[in-house]
């Protein structure tokens, strides 16, 4: 697996995960990413061009896309019923998304940890990653990625 930034050119693809990702949590009947919300090509894009798109490659194929965003993230702000564990400039993995054909096959368990070293080499000893509560297929992926649960 080889992970790298997203080029503008791959947005297309990187499209195509996400919708795939918003139907499977969809087919879940989960809320998340439904009506209007998660990511879209706009900000997509826009992350593309910042360098914090980032993608896991097979063989020629995207498989996965998420985006590290560093400095302070409104949505972390307002924890809830736990708090953060340090108070350092920190990343925060978001838009993580496996391609729906690459469901059940480990991929988001080799590609989170890959975005922590990838996080680490740029600095960030402090990553934090959320996801809806009744996501269970990510809450597994991130904690067996080793992160800690610290709040709602």
């Amino acid at each position: 697996m080889i992970i790298r930034q997203a080029t503008i050119a791959e947005l297309p693809q990187v499209m195509t995960i996400i919708e795939g990702a918003r139907q499977v949590l969809k087919e879940a009947g989960s809320p998340q990413w439904q009506n209007g919300y998660g990511p879209d090509e706009g900000s997509l894009l826009n992350s593309i061009k910042q360098g914090v798109c980032y993608v896991a490659e097979i063989a020629g194929d995207l498989v996965a896309t998420a985006c590290l965003i560093p400095g302070v993230d409104p949505v972390y702000t307002a924890i809830q019923e736990g708090q953060w564990q340090g108070t350092e400039p920190y990343l925060s993995i978001h838009r993580l998304a496996v391609a729906k054909d690459c469901g059940g096959k480990g991929i988001g368990k080799q590609f989170l940890p890959a975005l922590v070293t990838i996080g680490k080499e740029l600095g960030f000893q402090d990553l934090r990653i959320d996801t809806y509560p009744e996501n269970q297929r990510m809450i597994r992926v991130i904690e067996d990625a080793g992160f800690t649960y610290r709040g709602r």
